[in-house]
Parts: C-alpha cells; sequence; structure tokens
C-alpha cells in the first residue's frame, strides 16, 4: 500500500488529545508501512525504533561484565570449596543444595506469575497492544513513535478511539493527490469530526479472546483444584479432630473405669476392715466380761476359802482345850506333828523373842512342871517407810500371747506370799521380793536394758497402776497393783531408772483413768 503521499499520522490517544490537522503536516519523505499482525490489529502503526548502539547502554554492558568477571573471580573459590566440601561429606548435602535451590526457583516463578495476574478486561486492540508491549518491544496501542519522550504509564487503560484509525487512511490517502497543492490548515479542520462519527464499535479480536479465554479457563482449573485441596484438608483436618476425640473419649472411658473399679476395690476393703474391727472389738469385748466373771468368781471363791480357814483355825476344839496332842506330851520319844503346809508355820520372828532369843527350840522338855507351848508371835500387817521399797498387793504378767489371761501372778496374802510382797526400782531393773519371809523372787526379775515403756495412772478407789513392758519377741506386760500411797515411790523409782546407764531408750507415759478402772476391773480389783 505504499503511495507517493506521506501517509496519515496516527490516531490521537493518551491523556492529553489534541486533534491533527491533516496528514499533510508531515514532512516530506517516503515512509515504510510495515504489516500489523492480527494480535496488533487495531492499534494503529507500529514504529521500530533505531537499531543504532547508545552509548549509556554500551558502557553499562561494560561495566557488568566487569562486576561478572569481578564476581566470579572472587567466589569462585569459595563454591569450589564448598563443592569439595559436599563430595567429603557425602552426596546427601549436594542434594539438598539441589533441592532448596529447586524449590526456591519453583516459588518465585509461582510469586512471579501471581504478581503478573490476569490481564485488564478490554478490546482486541489493547490486548495486542499490551502484548506487543511486553514481547515485542514495540509500541503497542499507544502508538508511540520512536521520537516521542515518556511512555504513558502502563496503568491508564486504552481509550475507544485509537482501537477505530486503522480503517481511515485509505478514505483519506484518496483526497491528497487532488488537494496537494491546497494549504494544509483548511484542511486540518474538517477530517477529524468524520471519523469520529464514522468508527464502529471495538471488536474483540479471535486470537486474543481464544488466549483470554484459556486463561480464564485455566485460572477456573486452577480454582477448582485449590478449592479440592482446601476440601481435602479440611476433610483431613474433620478426621483427624474425630480421630483424636475419639482417643479422648476412649481415653477418659478407660481412667473412668479404672477409678470405678478402684474405688469399689476400696469400699470393699474399708467394708471389710469396718467389720473386722467390729468383730475384733466384740470379742474383746466378750473376752473382757468372761475375764471380769471369771476374776470376780475366783475372788469370791478365795474370800470364801479364807474366811472358811479362818473360821476353822479359831474354833476351839476338845483337844486343844485339853492340851493331850502328842507334840507337846511328857514323852521324850514323841516327835511334834509337821505343819500341813509351809503357809500355816510363820517364818517371822516377833521383836521381843528376837530379842529374848526364845524360840520353840529353846524350850526344853520339863521333868517336873508340865509341857508348855512357847507365846504365839504377834505382829500388825506389813507396812514399811523405805523409798526403795514399794509394797504392791499383787503382780500379773501378760503377753501378746494371752492378752486377757495372766501367764502367772503372785497376790499378796495367798498361798506363800505374805502381805510383805515389795516392789524395788533400782538402775538395775525391776527386782520383787517378799520382805517379810525375806525371800527374793527372781522369776519375777526385769533387766533395764530389757524395759521398753513404763506407764502409771491412778484410779479414785485409792489403788494405783504401775505397767512396765519388754522389747522380747513375745512382748511381755508387767502389772503392778499398789495403794495410792506408794505412788510417790513409784515416780522416784521411774526417774532413778532412767537416769541409770543401761537403759535403752526408755519411753515413760501416764495411762487415763478409764484405762486403769478398766484394767483394775479386769484384774478383780
Amino acid at each position: 500500500m505504499a503511495s507517493a503521499e506521506a501517509p496519515p499520522p496516527p490516531p490521537p490517544h493518551g491523556e492529553h488529545q489534541q486533534p491533527r490537522s491533516s496528514s499533510n503536516n508531515l514532512p516530506d519523505g517516503n515512509y515504510d508501512i510495515f504489516i500489523i499482525p492480527p494480535h496488533s490489529a487495531g492499534s494503529g502503526f507500529v514504529y521500530l525504533p533505531s537499531l543504532a548502539p547508545h552509548m549509556n547502554s554500551f558502557i553499562a554492558g561494560c561495566c557488568c561484565t566487569f562486576i561478572v568477571v569481578y564476581l566470579y573471580n572472587t567466589f569462585s573459590p569459595l563454591v569450589k570449596y564448598c563443592a569439595a566440601l559436599a563430595l567429603a561429606n557425602g552426596f546427601g548435602t549436594v542434594g539438598l543444595l539441589v533441592a532448596v535451590g529447586i524449590g526456591a526457583w519453583a516459588v518465585g516463578r509461582m510469586q512471579a506469575e501471581w504478581k503478573a495476574g490476569p490481564p485488564p478486561p478490554s478490546g482486541g486492540g489493547s490486548a495486542g497492544a499490551s502484548y506487543s508491549q511486553q514481547n515485542r518491544h514495540s509500541t503497542g496501542s499507544h502508538g508511540h513513535t520512536y521520537s516521542s519522550p515518556p511512555r504513558p504509564p502502563p496503568q491508564t487503560p486504552p481509550q475507544p478511539p485509537p482501537q477505530s484509525p486503522p480503517r481511515p487512511p485509505p478514505q483519506s490517502s484518496q483526497p491528497p493527490p487532488p488537494q496537494s497543492s491546497q494549504p494544509p490548515p483548511p484542511q486540518s479542520s474538517q477530517p477529524p469530526p468524520p471519523q469520529s462519527s464514522q468508527p464502529p464499535p471495538p471488536r474483540p479480536s479471535p486470537a486474543a479472546s481464544g488466549w483470554e479465554k484459556a486463561r480464564e479457563e485455566t485460572k477456573k482449573r486452577e480454582e477448582e483444584r485449590k478449592r479440592a485441596e482446601e476440601l481435602k484438608k479440611k476433610r483431613e483436618e474433620a478426621q483427624k479432630l474425630r480421630a483424636e476425640a475419639e482417643r479422648a473419649a476412649k481415653a477418659k472411658a478407660e481412667i473412668e473405669k479404672w477409678e470405678q473399679a478402684r474405688a469399689r476395690e476400696k469400699e470393699t476393703r474399708e467394708r471389710e476392715a469396718r467389720e473386722r474391727i467390729k468383730r475384733e472389738r466384740e470379742e474383746k469385748a466378750k473376752a473382757q466380761v468372761q475375764a471380769q466373771a471369771q476374776a470376780q468368781a475366783q475372788a469370791q471363791a478365795q474370800a470364801q476359802a479364807q474366811a472358811q480357814a479362818q473360821a476353822q483355825a479359831q474354833q476351839p476344839t476338845a483337844r486343844s482345850q485339853t492340851g493331850t496332842e502328842d507334840a507337846y506330851s511328857y514323852r521324850p520319844y514323841d516327835t511334834p506333828k509337821k505343819a500341813s503346809s509351809p503357809s500355816k508355820t510363820s517364818t517371822y520372828k516377833s521383836c521381843a523373842s528376837s530379842v529374848s532369843g526364845v524360840s520353840e527350840s529353846s524350850y526344853a522338855p520339863s521333868q517336873s512342871t508340865a509341857r508348855t507351848t512357847p507365846p504365839p508371835s504377834h505382829r500388825g500387817p506389813y507396812s514399811t517407810t523405805d523409798p526403795n521399797k514399794i509394797q504392791i498387793k499383787a503382780v500379773y504378767l501378760f503377753s501378746d500371747k494371752s492378752p486377757l489371761r495372766p501367764l502367772s501372778q503372785l497376790v499378796s496374802g495367798q498361798g506363800p506370799v505374805t502381805d510383805g510382797l515389795i516392789l524395788r526400782i533400782e538402775t538395775g531393773g525391776l527386782f520383787i521380793d517378799d520382805d517379810v519371809r525375806e525371800v527374793g523372787q527372781r522369776e519375777w526379775d526385769v533387766k533395764a536394758w530389757a524395759l521398753n515403756l513404763v506407764e502409771d495412772g491412778s484410779a479414785k478407789n485409792g489403788l494405783h497402776l504401775f505397767r512396765a513392758c519388754t522389747r522380747d519377741v513375745d512382748k511381755k506386760k508387767y502389772f503392778f497393783v499398789l495403794a495410792e500411797s506408794e505412788s510417790w515411790k513409784v515416780t522416784a523409782g521411774i526417774a532413778r531408772l532412767r537416769k541409770g546407764s543401761q537403759v535403752r531408750s526408755l519411753n515413760f507415759s501416764t495411762v487415763k483413768e478409764t484405762e486403769v478402772r478398766a484394767v483394775l476391773g479386769t484384774l478383780g480389783w
């Protein structure tokens, strides 16, 4: 379509549009017209820049080359060292570096695509113009020439007038030949109005519409893929939460079941313990009642026996009144009758007999007078003021094997024991003697090192209880019953015992009055 006349100027566009008078305003000369590709149709003529080298660009390229060479010489030893170190350590590090590089490249590409975004919705002319500007470095939809100063910002959308100029050039190219001699100013004012009224509405290019459609489809597929991934993630999270809730519920149920089992077991143990304690208390109470009954019966029997014995001893007989007993006859070949029991013969000598030296053996059979008996021994009840001698009424021995019935006992005034039964508390231990008969009860001795606990307590009936526990296997316990007037001797003796060197961790405590009464009642006091 080359013609001798100058081609028409590009259509007005941009923010500052100034109508051009006519195409004859161009300087005289030949112009080259290029074929516009379909994707750039409707954007006007494309003017190629000059291919002459630019001095600033040449200098910048040289500087970049020097910088690249310097960086290579600087970092190449470091890269070689890292490569040698990676080879020495194994291919794992190299693989890791490669993976990191690929991942960084992929992330950068995704970010670049995301920043680019979808193209603005515009006609085919604008789409072709933007595409030509980005990929072909041409003057695109704005129709800038090489000599034009700065380009307008890409954000300003192209206006519809620049999309219509490709068709008016043939119309404007026909009138110039006959009007070539006319001056340009009068003709420049007439062509613009018909040009503005004639352009048809912009039509999108089929290539641009196809590209946009493909991009939209790609975007839709990407959105669907993201939506599917989000749904999949939500489903996985829901399944994970459900599994965690099931595990928590199962663990909670197991814990509750275990706690219930422990509570039932604990309740069973407590119930069995309560029943056992109740049964033991009942058995102990029954045993105490039986022991008290037996002790009372025994005490009554002993009292009756003593009363009968005293009554029989005091009742005079005809034989004793006449004095015809063989033991006191005048015949020298008769021998005195032996005592029936040791308890009936007293070994205690009165003060008068000890002073005068008179005894049964001191009387010689008289040949001239009748046989007479020595004066009877008259003494009152035993008493002593010696602080080391504690007069006791009885002592009982118990153990863990027989907690209710005493293993042995010594009662004052019963059997061979006189009313002079005493207790001596010394640093060496506890010692029991019969002070009237002057006989020591060594089988009742308790050593100081064997004592573990000593206790004492008083009752309102005038009796005092002193209890001593040992640390042997049988856990023996000695119960001493004495009068309240002798309690001060017990206190002094315990203090003396605890100060001794033979005691090992001896404890002392006081027995409550209720317990003292219960023990004395069990023992028959």
